[in-house]
């Protein structure tokens, strides 16, 4: 799969820094939502480690001004990151999955297990039900 970015972002800029994001490249994260979108997640020892990664994110997401779509389950949490509008990767996406990386590295991040659909399941059942979160209010 190929990532499909956003109008407006710049490719050429980009593209290296998510290369080395990838699954297919030595990363951890994998395009989603035809390559609109980064998903991974990520496993701690404790619910409270979790929960601090989370919060650490969170404070990023503030700072950037962008958020993901994530679930939890006790020590695992899923993260995706894609644009909503415009539609696709844009830098932020890009930027802010490498932040995770580093904050989850803080935190003690476990080595991955084999994937377990539980948290993913749950962000896409929100996700499809939260209606337009970056569209103009009318």
């Amino acid at each position: 799969m190929q990532p499909r970015f956003s109008s407006g972002t710049d490719e050429a800029t980009v593209t290296p820094a998510l290369a080395p994001l990838l699954s297919t490249t030595g990363g951890r994260w994998t395009l989603a939502s035809e390559g609109q979108a980064l998903e991974r997640s990520f496993k701690f020892k404790t619910f409270a480690k979790t929960w601090d990664f989370m919060t650490a994110v969170s404070l990023q997401c503030k700072v950037k001004n962008h958020h993901p779509e994530w679930s939890n389950v006790y020590n695992t949490t899923f993260i995706r990151w894609t644009t909503h509008n415009p539609r696709g990767l844009s830098d932020k996406d890009v930027s802010m999955a490498a932040a995770c990386d580093a904050i989850a590295q803080d935190f003690g991040e476990l080595e991955p297990e084999p994937a377990s659909c539980t948290a993913k399941d749950l962000a896409d059942t929100v996700a499809a039900t939260a209606g337009g979160c970056c569209t103009p209010k009318k």
